[in-house]
Order: C-alpha cells, then sequence, then structure tokens
C-alpha cells in the first residue's frame, strides 16, 4: 500500500509541475537545444591572436596572466590579448545569457583565433 501512495504522490507532484510551468509560461524561459559546429582546432599556434577572457573571480587574471607568458615563451609570433584589459566590463560571472551573448560578442569583434577562459576558482 505504502509503495501505490508514494508513486501517487509523486504523479501528483508531476503533473502540477507540468501545469503549473504551461500556466505560468516557463517553458519559453528554458534554454533551447541547437544544434553548434565547432571550429577546427589550428595546426599550429605560431602568429596566432590568443584572446584570454577572465570572468572576474580571484586571481582569475594572475593564472591566466601567466598563461599568456608561457605561450610567449613558447610560441613563436602569438600575440596574447587579456580582454579585462581590452573591456573591463567582460571580466565578470555571466549569470545572464543576455550577457554571455554580449561578452561573446565583444571577444569576437577582435577576431582572435583561440579563446582560452579561466571558469574554476
Amino acid at each position: 500500500m505504502g509503495g501505490r501512495r508514494s508513486k501517487l504522490i509523486i504523479f501528483t507532484i508531476f503533473v502540477s509541475f507540468i501545469f503549473s510551468a504551461s500556466v505560468y509560461g516557463a517553458e519559453e524561459k528554458i534554454p533551447k537545444m541547437i544544434p553548434v559546429r565547432l571550429n577546427p582546432h589550428p595546426n599550429s599556434l605560431e602568429g596566432k591572436t590568443l584572446l584570454l577572457r577572465w570572468n572576474g573571480k580571484y586571481n582569475g587574471d594572475k593564472f591566466l596572466s601567466r598563461v599568456g607568458e608561457l605561450f610567449v615563451e613558447q610560441v613563436k609570433g602569438v600575440k596574447i590579448v587579456k580582454m579585462w584589459e581590452v573591456d573591463s566590463s567582460t571580466a565578470v560571472i555571466s549569470k545572464k545569457m543576455e550577457l554571455s551573448d554580449q561578452i561573446a560578442s565583444k571577444i569576437a569583434a577582435l577576431n582572435p583565433q583561440v579563446v582560452i577562459s579561466a571558469q574554476a576558482d
């Protein structure tokens, strides 16, 4: 009996969730999945522009700066662009899709061949 009752409660909660989502338009706020075409990886980084994107978390800029230094030391003709120095408004955690799109557009406008981003603490 107890198992049947638990299943009924779970089913009721599920139906309530579906109903409330359709009534309040929640389905419009769910991100839609679309196919993505990946860019081909470059054969070499020589002569390429590498953009470093920092999300504002503690010491991430120091980490990325060191990564950039290592690339300059080890890869001939590589150019490093620190996005947070070009546009400080991009050194934030993009919690909403609109902000992510804005930051991505600003990065794309600089036309880098490679983007390296630090996303962890």
